[in-house]
């Protein structure tokens, strides 16, 4: 039971990327950024602030530099980064946080976001009317590059702390205990012929480690019935009884988690490695790489100076989640702080792959080499660390 875990942010994949890939195909593939100069060290990064990006080991340490680094390299002239989510998640408060404690200011850089669907925004990336979109490794991020869009990975975003624990109430994959023989020991082989409550399913993050541990359970995600509802209508839908399991994010798991008697979770999210995280494209690796790099190195200090430890407890970065997710402040204070991290894992894009590839989500057949779709240069630069 305890090997399912599952991604907590699952987005869509939309028709918009296939309507507009045509337009994309002729794109030539990123080229390398404008050159920014040397590598240098960055005073406050040091060792700690890039792990080997092969380190899978989920209790390894994630990387840090101290607080207030990397320090502000203000542009010369004020830039706009057009950002765009699927939700306003609280997974997203280092852009919430860095917007109203002034840490994107700092470097003369203003983010404007909006809400849109990753797989809409995708096509936009490639054709520079989005500058970033934060979302999963899904299966339209791989159609995306497959076809031609010239889209980047180029910032993780976050691990669960207690993902191993699955005593401890948290974002994952919750089941009705009813549907169990033993309600009060279920087992994942049960799950098969179930209906499974998901914003995507097969074609989104979550489907490789789901499929990993069900498998490993002598079922897989192929034998659940899935249906695609909202995030706020997924606890709705398990209490009537209309699903048998569903994913639930922050702050809905606490509906579940307040009747233990009738929900039980079944899964977290992948242990050390962030499934998701923040994308961009011509606009920005080509046209603009000095305000990328701007908005990166903002991104890493805030995480630094005002998200690391239990962050919750801290006054104005919990008025700032609050303003940014628009959620209760109470449900946000009954939620674990997450361990954001920058870093993306070496080989989590090809296991997706595989996944996506054998539930036909993609539109080819052969894996896409990482040097495709992840650029780590950007992070890497702003801790002062030559890795690539």
């Amino acid at each position: 039971m305890s090997k399912l875990r599952v991604l907590a942010a699952a987005l869509g994949v939309g028709a918009l990327l296939l309507s507009t890939a045509a337009c994309a195909a002729d794109d030539e593939p990123v080229a390398a950024p404008a050159d920014l100069g040397a590598v240098v060290p960055v005073e406050g990064c040091g060792a700690d602030s890039y792990v080997d990006p092969a380190d899978l080991n989920p209790t390894r340490k994630v990387a840090r530099c101290a607080a207030n680094a990397p320090a502000p390299q203000p542009l010369k002239e004020p830039a706009t980064i057009r950002m765009t989510a699927a939700s306003r998640s609280s997974s997203l408060a280092p852009i919430f946080v860095g917007m109203e404690l002034g840490e994107f200011e700092k470097e003369n850089l203003k983010v404007e976001f909006s809400v849109l669907p990753f797989a809409d925004a995708m096509p936009q990336l490639a054709a520079g009317r989005v500058d970033i979109s934060y979302g999963g490794t899904e299966a339209g991020l791989f159609n995306a590059v497959n076809q031609g869009l010239a889209i980047k990975w180029i910032l993780g975003n976050f691990i669960e702390p207690k993902s191993a624990d699955l005593s401890q109430p948290q974002t994952g994959l919750w089941a009705r205990r009813d549907i169990f023989s033993d309600p009060q020991n279920p087992k994942l082989a049960e799950l098969k012929g179930k209906t499974l409550g998901s914003t995507v399913g097969a074609a989104s993050a979550i489907a490789y480690p789901m499929n990993k541990a069900l498998t490993e359970a002598g079922t897989s995600l192929q034998d659940m019935q899935i249906k695609q509802l909202t995030p706020t209508d997924l606890m709705t839908a398990l209490a009537n009884k209309a699903i048998d399991t569903a994913w639930l994010l922050d702050p809905y798991w606490l509906t579940a988690a307040s009747s233990p008697d009738k929900y039980v979770l079944i899964g977290g999210q992948a242990p050390g490695e962030p499934l998701g995280g923040f994308y961009t494209g011509k606009s920005m690796l080509e046209e603009r790489p000095e305000v990328l790099q701007a908005f990166v190195r903002a991104y890493i200090r805030t995480i630094n100076t005002h998200l690391d430890g239990d962050y919750i407890k801290k006054e104005n970065v919990l008025a700032a989640i609050v303003a940014g997710t628009q959620q209760p402040r109470e449900s946000l204070t009954r939620t674990p702080a997450l361990t954001f991290d920058w870093e993306i894992r070496k080989g989590t894009g090809e296991e997706e792959q595989k996944v996506f590839i054998a539930f036909k989500t993609v539109k080819y057949t052969e894996i896409l080499p990482e040097d495709r779709y992840v650029d780590r240069s950007f992070y890497a630069r702003a801790v002062g660390h030559t890795g690539s």
